[in-house]
């Protein structure tokens, strides 16, 4: 596994991207080629898909790396999908002047419950371990990422990220999950973001579900909401033109910052 794996391409106002787990960079390629001609885009794989795996402990880790990315940049948009999620809300809380907007995709504010703690510690607690992701603990993933339509059209799209689940050590994942299993519930200080924000989420989404991005979208003062019918938790290559018509238009309506 690299060191890093950062993709810096164009020119322009910077549009950043961070991706959820078991997932990397290669998530926002449509929504990149969708940007190419008039932004900066910047995307890249978090800890967890390169050689630091396992070293993540809080949401403020990965708030410094993204951080770490931009340097140099004073103002970006940041596009944050699920833990990419989590981390730009913290972001945007905590570093309000680095951001010109924000994008919330298939992610929430809240809190997991505790019976939802005891679910995802029941299944990733185990996987602090060197042996490769064991094809139950991928399978088992499927429907968390892919809603009910790609799975059963598109096979083929499903057993490509499958694959590369299968090619990764379960520390990878159990270091990520860390990270964030444990955070602070921040529906209640949505309102300080007062930044232009774009909220996405996928209607048959099954690792967070959409009502949890409706609670964002009624306490975010500038926000904009955004369903997907039809797509799962990966909306940006399930339903990459919806996303892309939205992500455009929201980041034209805001440049140049």
């Amino acid at each position: 596994m690299r060191d890093s794996d950062v993709l810096d391409r164009g020119h322009g106002p910077a549009v950043v991207f961070s991706h959820g787990t078991l997932l990397d960079r290669t998530m926002f390629d449509p929504q990149i080629a969708a940007l190419g001609d008039a932004y900066r885009t910047i995307a890249y794989t978090s800890r967890a898909g390169t050689s630091r795996y396992g070293t993540e402990r809080s949401l403020d880790d990965l708030v410094a790396d993204c951080l770490d990315v931009v340097d140099g940049i004073d103002r970006f948009v940041l596009v944050g999908m699920s833990v990419g999620g989590f981390m730009a809300i913290e972001l945007a809380l905590k570093h309000p002047e680095r951001l010109a907007g924000l994008v919330l995709v298939s992610t929430m504010a809240d809190a997991y419950t505790p019976e939802e703690r005891a679910r995802f510690g029941a299944l990733l607690e185990p996987m602090n371990t060197e042996e490769p992701i064991s094809a139950e603990f991928a399978e088992a993933f499927v429907p968390v990422i892919f809603g009910p339509r790609t799975i059963s059209e598109n096979p083929g799209h499903v057993e490509r990220w499958v694959r590369k689940w299968r090619a990764r050590p379960s520390r990878s994942v159990w270091g990520e999950y860390r990270s964030w299993i444990d955070r602070e519930d921040r529906l209640g200080r949505l309102a300080e973001i007062t930044l232009p924000t774009l909220i996405v989420h996928g209607e048959e989404d099954g690792g967070i579900p959409i009502a949890r991005a409706e609670a964002m979208h009624a306490r975010l003062p500038r926000s904009t909401f955004v369903r997907v019918p039809g797509s799962g938790h990966l909306v940006t290559e399930e339903a990459p033109e919806a996303v892309n018509r939205a992500l455009r238009s929201f980041v034209d309506g805001i440049a140049p910052w």
